[in-house]
């Protein structure tokens, strides 16, 4: 049995040294890199025969390895025996991103649309991996809100309109498995609404160009967003605001679209987009 080591893992503790380094002098630093390297390029989820095809190494090596990071929560188990990054991993790699450059071109684009509108605008990314997203920027209006937004916390894609943004124009495999989580409404418990529903509704998201909701995350909010494009034309995060309902006027709705869709289409070309939104990836 390998040696304790005070104050890691048990995991880590007892794992046999051919886990830790191999015949070729390769560290566990390195090997847990790689391995969160393939987790991060790679799909929703990934199996050990993946993983050992593309990393080289033994899948008892991998399982040792894997069994660390679960503990660690930096990985979680997925159906048909492969894994997934959590929503930890997401969340530490999109605190990471509020340091790039990104972040600090879009900051001057929340705080235009917060003066413009007077209302609170953020900055909501997708955590591909998790297929969540999460608040990573706010800019506070002039008119402060009577309800709190948590930021850099996992959120669901199924309820609000942050989330539908994005799932509008994520692809039909990404769709059912976020529906196939059965994830209940945040405000009154109730269940997901039937694939061709959600679809049709997506398919008006995509139409009009961003997403409206009312009272889907917080009782008494209206939410509307507005889809970020990356390189490839790949949904990446989303611009959006939040008001109470009680300030929502007549003619808010095509005023506040209008400009979310106008500085949104600004910020995706700042991330490598082309100019006009792409259609869903299929």
């Amino acid at each position: 049995m390998a040696a304790a080591v005070p104050g890691t893992p048990s995991a880590m503790r007892t794992a046999p040294a051919e886990a830790l380094s191999g015949a070729a002098g390769v560290s566990v630093v390195s090997r847990v890199v790689g391995l969160l390297r393939s987790f991060a390029e790679a799909g929703a989820s990934v199996s050990i025969k993946d993983l050992s095809g593309e990393l080289g190494l033994a899948p008892s090596t991998l399982h040792r390895l894997l069994e660390q990071l679960i503990e660690a929560g930096m990985i979680e188990r997925a159906p048909r025996r492969r894994y997934r990054v959590s929503a930890e991993f997401s969340r530490i790699g999109a605190l990471a991103a509020r340091k790039t450059g990104v972040l600090r071109l879009a900051r001057p684009v929340l705080e235009e649309v917060a003066r413009e509108t007077a209302e609170t605008c953020m900055l909501g990314m997708l955590l591909p991996q998790a297929l969540t997203m999460m608040f990573i920027d706010k800019a506070p209006a002039a008119q402060p809100l009577p309800y709190e937004i948590r930021m850099h916390r996992a959120r669901s894609l199924l309820w609000g309109a942050t989330g539908l943004c994005i799932l509008a124009w994520l692809g039909r495999q990404d769709l059912e498995d976020v529906l196939g989580r059965g994830e209940l409404s945040p405000v009154n418990g109730r269940s997901p609404p039937e694939g061709a529903v959600l679809a049709r509704r997506l398919a008006r998201i995509r139409a009009h160009g961003y997403a409206i909701t009312r009272g889907e995350q917080t009782s008494g909010a209206v939410g509307m967003a507005a889809p970020i494009f990356g390189a490839h034309g790949r949904i990446v995060a989303d611009l959006c605001i939040t008001l109470p309902q009680a300030r929502f006027g007549a003619g808010d709705e095509a005023r506040f679209a209008r400009l979310l869709m106008e500085r949104a289409t600004r910020l995706s070309r700042v991330m490598g987009s082309l100019p006009a939104a792409p259609p869903a990836r299929r």
